[in-house]
């Protein structure tokens, strides 16, 4: 009888640790890879503040800068206007902004990326 209690409860121990392996350690995995990409979201669109607002504090109309091509081939570009930028919205598409439009949708899509954090962050914990 206690041979036939203790060969059950193996089972049960090894029934939880399949699913746990299988399935909750994936899960989580994948948890924290979707909070990983929000937080890279929210690290680019900081970048992207902190360049605008260091464009209009020194006033800079134009520039020369080195763009990445692709398979880290770069070649110098030149902006004659930087009072204009284009910011990517998703799913591939380019809005143009002046300044104080961009810092706008920045302002709004920073707070939507915390909320989405927060949830991230959520199912995680």
């Amino acid at each position: 009888m206690a041979a036939a209690e203790a060969w059950a409860r193996q089972e049960k121990v090894r029934k939880f640790e399949e699913f746990v392996d299988q399935r909750l350690k994936p899960d989580l995995a994948n948890a924290i890879a979707q909070r990983d990409k929000v937080f890279e979201q929210q690290k680019t669109f900081l970048d992207l503040k902190r360049n605008i607002e260091n464009l209009e504090r020194n006033g800079v109309t134009s520039m020369r800068s080195m763009v990445n091509l692709g398979s880290e081939v770069y070649m110098q570009a030149e902006v004659p206007d930087t009072r204009h930028i284009f910011v990517d919205i998703g799913l591939g598409f380019h809005v143009e902004f002046t300044w104080q439009e961009a810092l706008q949708f920045i302002s709004v899509r920073e707070a939507r990326l915390t909320s989405k954090l927060a949830t991230e962050s959520k199912q995680i914990f």
